[in-house]
């Protein structure tokens, strides 16, 4: 009989323990499923996976300065492409028309008088 409380007593006293690891293992499971737990969670894995793409993206910059160069380039002028298309649609400058008594001889004539 003394061993069969015995047993029994051990019996209960590891159910005991079997339901506090329980309870705690609950408490923390609700603890990490809460939605302000969740949302630092992704921000930390988020930031992580940043870290990581920068770190990768600087050490191929390094291995390829002259593409990244191009790349710069030409993201730069697809961000100008409006103001470097006006430079090209404006219209020349209104100039004073050449008088016709004007002509190529004589402008030859001035340039050899003038480097006299």
């Amino acid at each position: 009989m003394t061993d069969e409380r015995t047993e029994l007593t051990t019996a209960e006293e590891r159910s005991q323990l079997a339901r506090s690891r329980l309870a705690g293992t609950l408490v923390a499971i609700q603890a990490r499923l809460k939605p302000a737990a969740l949302a630092r969670d992704a921000i930390d894995e988020l930031r992580e996976t940043g870290q990581e793409l920068a770190h990768a993206g600087i050490a191929a910059a390094k291995r390829n300065p002259l593409r990244v160069a191009g790349v710069v380039a030409a993201v730069g002028l697809f961000a100008a492409r409006g103001p470097i298309a006006a430079l090209f649609r404006r219209k020349p400058a209104e100039t004073e028309p050449t008088p016709k008594s004007y002509s190529r001889r004589k402008a030859a004539a001035a340039t050899k008088g003038s480097e006299q």
